[in-house]
């Protein structure tokens, strides 16, 4: 439904367009504490999310005397195409040092119930902080595979109702653990990890949950050939976990009676230089684009044998898998890397930007221009922004990345959050703060938050802004 207001006596030709857009998304922010909803699900009649549109579907003209008729929709966004990708990685762990508070580190799935007052409507919200930004969607880590055995359905019927694709992650390392994906075999290990899955959430009816755009099955599987059980060391490794991780979700999904949909299928390669598995190409990110081209049609050159026949296999692999690479070099020189090296058809995206110690303003210009090309579509998908929060618990450089860092105001508790690797507990949810000049005290370097939201057409806004809290606080005093 669409929630119309009569403003009157306003003349638009009055003011500002600067103006007028703090009115618009003033208004928005008024309409959704008036219906209880976040404010990044109040959307203009273009779409575009916190505000509202001034002028009619019928283009009104404004005078001094006129009103100008002001819709907002409150419904829920339809999600949109996994093409331009405008997306944030999510790892936000609850911790403020590298011992988090000298509890440990929790478990690293984020998805599951007991971490919802971090991502949840009723916490900080994550997810409409991200949405705010201008994103249209969140790549998460060991979201399948850590043995959680609580529902994930709350986090992704949340992006389902800010009109967010998800692109959640397999736990990579477990590749590297006793018993797991023996010769580099994965087709039982990820088989079984998806239909587990399934029954956590990721599945609605007879398909997978609407909000999964992608399933990212690996992070950087060309690490494999440097584990000892890889041997003879090799790309043989990397390429057969790959491809017989993509036979077991494919197992999973019709064991399941789990149509596909638009569920894609990819791994993100390290921006390392390496050669392809059939020595064609010797090139950063884009060895792994090759690798996949060259074992889908042999796949004998991996060691591996198909269980599918051939032709379905190069069916499923044409029509779902998209190539991803990490990178945290300058747009410009990762964009003619590719250019040179890889011309298709497979679409490609960034899973994860790094832009660490970027300036503000060439951030800006990266981000701008990666949703420029992704629009025209010449097959690059768009980019992952990396990443969400300060990694506190990593330390060292990984301290650069975050677009937001962890305030002392405290939000709420977690609920009870664990896995088969880390104990239960419940954690404090800190604020979050826009403020990273503790790591990057130079230059512009530390406004990452401010360079997503100017190149992505959106803003820094949500409750669990230190910001907004701090302004919750003065005016209730």
């Amino acid at each position: 439904p669409r929630l119309s207001v009569d403003i009157h006596n306003l003349s638009l030709s009055l003011i500002s367009g600067e103006q007028e857009l703090q009115l618009a998304q003033a208004l928005a922010a008024e309409v959704a504490s008036a219906v209880l909803e976040d404010p990044g699900s109040i959307l203009s009649l273009d779409g575009e999310p916190g505000r509202v549109s001034l002028v009619g579907p019928s283009a009104v003209k404004t005078s001094s005397t006129s009103f100008v008729p002001t819709t907002a929709t409150a419904t829920q966004p339809t999600l949109p195409p996994l093409n331009p990708l405008r997306g944030v990685a999510y790892r936000a762990l609850p911790c403020r040092d590298q011992h988090c508070g000298g509890e440990g580190i929790p478990s690293e799935d984020l998805l599951q119930a007991g971490y919802s007052a971090q991502w949840g409507a009723e916490g900080r919200d994550d997810l409409a902080i991200i949405r705010n930004l201008g994103g249209n969607a969140v790549r998460t880590y060991h979201s399948i595979g850590d043995n959680t055995m609580k529902s994930h359905g709350g986090f992704l019927d949340r992006a389902e109702e800010l009109g967010m694709n998800v692109l959640p992650g397999y736990h990579t390392d477990l590749v590297t653990h006793a018993g797991i994906c023996p010769d580099f075999d994965c087709f039982e290990d990820w088989k079984n990890l998806t239909l587990n899955a399934l029954e956590l959430g990721y599945r609605r009816d007879n398909g997978w949950h609407p909000a999964i755009a992608a399933l990212v099955l690996f992070d950087e599987p060309d690490h494999f050939e440097h584990q000892d059980k890889c041997d003879p060391p090799g790309p043989w490794c990397r390429v057969k976990a790959v491809l017989s991780a993509v036979e077991g979700v494919l197992a999973a999904e019709q064991e399941a009676g789990v149509e596909p949909g638009r569920v894609k299928l990819a791994v993100t390669w390290s921006f390392a230089v390496k050669e392809s598995i059939d020595g064609a190409v010797e090139a950063a990110g884009v060895y792994g684009f090759q690798d996949m081209r060259a074992a889908v049609a042999n796949p004998a050159i991996a060691n591996y044998t198909l269980r599918l026949p051939q032709a379905e296999f190069e069916q499923a692999m044409r029509e779902r898998w998209v190539n991803g690479l990490n990178t945290n070099a300058p747009w410009t020189y990762v964009n003619g890397i590719v250019t040179e090296h890889y011309s298709g058809p497979t679409p490609w995206f960034l899973g994860a930007y790094g832009a660490s110690e970027l300036e503000r303003a060439i951030i800006e210009a990266d981000l701008e221009s990666m949703d420029q090309l992704a629009r025209s579509n010449v097959g690059f998908l768009g980019a992952v922004f990396n990443e969400f929060q300060t990694a506190y618990h990593r330390g060292g450089s990984e301290l650069n990345f975050g677009l937001f860092s962890l305030g002392e105001a405290t939000i709420a508790r977690t609920g009870t959050v664990c896995d088969a690797l880390h104990p239960c507990s419940r954690r404090t949810v800190h604020c979050l703060g826009a403020d990273l000049s503790e790591w990057l005290p130079t230059g512009t370097r530390a406004q990452r938050a401010q360079a997503v939201a100017a190149a992505w057409g959106g803003q820094i806004a949500g409750a669990g802004l230190c910001a907004t809290r701090r302004l919750a606080a003065s005016e209730e005093a």
